[in-house]
This record gives C-alpha cells, structure tokens and sequence, in this order.
C-alpha cells in the first residue's frame, strides 16, 4: 500500500494534532489536558449513537484537543508532524484547511498563523518531498459576518501556498447564499465547501448553484437522490470523500451502506481525505486501505484516485505536471 503515491484532499489542520503531540504542547504552554480526554493513547470522545450526539461528542474533544494551542511553533509544529506522518505512508501532496477563526482562538493574527503553517510544510518538504497548500476555511456556523472576516483576510494577506478559500462547519446553519460575499471577496480562484455530509441533497445543490463550485467537502449524501447524482456527474465534481469520518459521525453505519464505490463506478471523480484523522483513528494511508479492503479497489483504481485528485488540485500548472510526474503519468 505505502508503494501507492496518495494525495490527500480534504484535511483541517487542528483535526491532525495526535494525543502524543497534546500531551507535549500542553507541557510546553504549561496547559492542563483537559480530564478524559485521552485514553489509552487514543482522543476519548464517545457520544449516544446518533449523528448529532456523536458530531457534539467530537466537537467538545477538538475543542479539548486544541485548548493546548499557545502561539506560532504549535502550529509549526502540527503542521510538519502531520505532513511528515502522511509522506511516511506515501502521501506525495495534502491540501490542508486552514482556520483564521481557530488561530484567533491560539492568540494568533490570520498572518502569523499562515507563516507558522507555511514553515511547517517548508521543513516537512525539504525532508521528505510532500507537497501541500493550504485552503483558507470560514466556519459556517460562526456566521456571515465572521466569515466575511476572513475572506478579507485571505484576500488583505496573501501568501502563495494559500491557493483556495473553502467553507466548513454546520450545513444547516444560514444558507450558502450568506456565504457568497465571503468566498468572493477572498479573491481566490479555486473554492469548495463542505456539503452533503450533516445535510442532504438539498444542501449540495445549493452550495453548486450559489458558490459555483464543483469540489464538495463529503457530498456523500448525493447518493440519496439519482436526479442530483446525474447532475453531479453533468458538471465533473468532485467529491472529497473520508470514509473514517462519515462512520465515525454515524452519516453511514457501515462500510456496506457507504457509496464510495457507486460513486467511483459511477464515474464521478471520486478522490479520498481524512478529515479529522486523529479523532477518526485514521491517516491518509489507512483511507486508501479502507477502499482496497472494504471497497473491492484495485492498486490500479487506487492510483486513479489519486490521479484525480492531482487533477482537480488548487495548484498551479507546473506544480500539477510535477505531481502527475511523480504518479508515473505523463501530463
């Protein structure tokens, strides 16, 4: 498996910081960890069984997680860590969303999160050759107005590995439309947002046809509606599937009723991330075991997800012919 170069599309940076990596940011900032928060080296979260208990379960041990945070060479420090765990498992690129709303929480300025971030990529490539950029995220349930905070930020501070703006957070809350003058004025080419995953059909639909995009954070839930399935298919998206996540978060009990594989044969260009990895007990590498394993994929198919994902990444020309060069594909 690790001989098969991954590419990880869908990533929030905080989701990514390990028990090990809690325990030694809280000795540093000299922070309590929060009771109950690790357990047998592993986050501890477990809510009743249902989609909204077991997403307030995992929200309340993120937030515990992330409470550690202090300043700048945290998020250094999370961000190599990560790049470096994910190029061990043959991950050759990862597009990590970013939180100027969670660095404003760790006491940063959208800027000095971004050049603490940018140092770990820089460290994590200079050793091991992973590429990565950054998708400068609001939080939709925060708000339009917080939102719009932060597409101004993106677009007030520049930097060159922040190549997309994106939406996370609670599909129900506001409208996509809301949303609209956030993702605009970030000045960014590239966007997605999360969709399809705590909503339905409806909620994808909406985000396409408002924010124009056709990367969908999840989009899983498409698989409840043949019509959107169609449409989907009409405009090439692409959706940023986590298997790990959607059981975890109850959206599908089980591999069998999960659709990564009607997606893929569907011939919808399916590409695979792993969200929350630390809280989902998963890794990049552990996704594309899941969809040999559980999914019937062939080394083959498992290199094609990763040649769509090369595709349809926020990255200039030359870098995607150096990505597709290092699948073994001819640009």
């Amino acid at each position: 498996m690790k001989s098969i170069p991954k590419v990880d599309l869908h990533v929030h940076l905080e989701g990514t910081i390990t028990p090990e990596m809690v325990m030694r940011l809280a000795a540093r900032n000299k922070i309590p960890v929060p009771p109950g928060l690790v357990k047998a080296g592993r986050f501890a979260w477990k809510g009743d069984g249902t989609a909204t208990g077991e997403l307030t379960a995992f929200l309340k041990s993120y937030d515990g997680a992330t409470s550690v945070m202090k300043g700048a060479a945290d998020y250094t420090d999370i961000t190599y860590d990560f790049l470096k765990r994910s190029a061990d498992e043959g991950c050759i690129y990862a597009e990590i969303t970013i939180s100027a709303d969670h660095g404003a929480m760790v006491g940063l300025t959208y800027p000095e999160m971004v050049k603490a971030i940018a140092a770990g990529c820089k460290k994590a490539k200079n050793e091991t050759g992973i590429e990565a950029r950054l998708i400068s995220s609001c939080v939709r349930h925060f708000g339009p107005e917080g939102a719009l905070m932060v597409g101004k930020l993106t677009h007030d501070y520049p930097h060159p590995l922040v190549t997309a703006f994106g939406m996370a957070g609670d599909e129900n809350a506001y409208t996509p439309a809301d949303f609209k003058p956030a993702f605009d004025v970030s000045g960014l080419p590239f966007r997605t947002a999360h969709a399809g995953e705590a909503a339905g059909p409806d909620s994808i639909r909406a985000v396409s046809s408002t924010l124009k995009t056709r990367r969908f954070g999840h989009m899983v839930r498409a698989i409840e509606s043949p019509a959107l399935l169609k449409e989907l298919k009409a405009i090439d998206a692409v959706p940023e599937v986590c298997v790990s996540s959607n059981l975890a978060l109850k959206v599908f009990q089980d591999y069998a009723s999960h659709p990564l594989r009607q997606f893929f044969d569907a011939g919808l260009k399916v590409t695979l991330g792993s969200d929350d990895p630390s809280f989902f007990n998963t890794s990049i590498g552990r996704e594309y075991q899941i969809a040999q394993e559980h999914f019937g994929f062939s080394d083959a198919e498992l290199r094609q997800v990763s040649k769509n994902a090369v595709e349809e990444a926020f990255v200039d020309d030359a870098t995607r012919c150096q990505l597709l060069a290092r699948l073994g594909e001819t640009p």
